[in-house]
């Protein structure tokens, strides 16, 4: 009887660490991770797609991903700067200006990191500028609390009644053998 109660602890916590895995590895990405919060929006010479993540703003840390293309024609952006800033809810309340960063491998896709440190409406202003021109593009984001339903949570609560329940069919197991 142990011996098949430490195999039914041990198929959960494989099953629970299978489901924590994917949640305690989810690494800020803008490869299809973020939200999209622009999508296709021309400024200046420029098309937009920003992408946030997480994807509903919550005070703290929020990641950028900004991809900027030419509005006419399908030429690379080599020489690009986006510059972030975010004006928050109350007067005064601001957040960088921070750069976005693109690689050589992916020069139009720009990322950066901003602190968002009240709850409201905020407008986030991206100053862009390459060989094609400048312009800004403001958007709006409304910050709310962080919280809400924790998975991890529930799965340790799921796994301890399963145990519990487990345990409770083991002797009950025990008491019907007759001796």
């Amino acid at each position: 009887m142990a011996t098949k109660l430490l195999m039914l602890l041990g198929v959960i916590f494989l099953i629970s660490a299978a489901a924590i895995l994917p949640l305690r590895l989810h690494l800020a990405s803008a490869h299809g991770e973020t939200r999209l919060i622009v999508t296709d929006v021309e400024s200046g010479p420029y098309v937009f797609r920003v992408g946030i993540l997480p994807g509903s703003p919550r005070v703290g840390t929020l990641h950028l991903s900004v991809l900027i293309q030419p509005v006419a024609g399908d030429a690379t952006i080599s020489d690009g700067q986006v510059v972030v800033m975010a004006t928050g809810p109350e007067a005064g309340m601001t957040a960088g200006p921070v750069s976005a960063t693109n690689t050589p491998q992916n020069p139009q896709l720009f990322e950066a990191n901003i602190d968002l440190t009240a709850l409201g409406s905020w407008t986030m202003t991206l100053e862009t500028t390459s060989e094609l021109g400048q312009t800004i593009l403001e958007v709006p984001l409304e910050v709310t609390e962080a919280g809400g339903f924790n998975l991890l949570l529930a799965i340790f609560i799921f796994a301890l009644v399963l145990i519990i329940v487990s345990l409770g069919w083991s002797q009950l197991q025990r008491r019907k053998k007759p001796a």
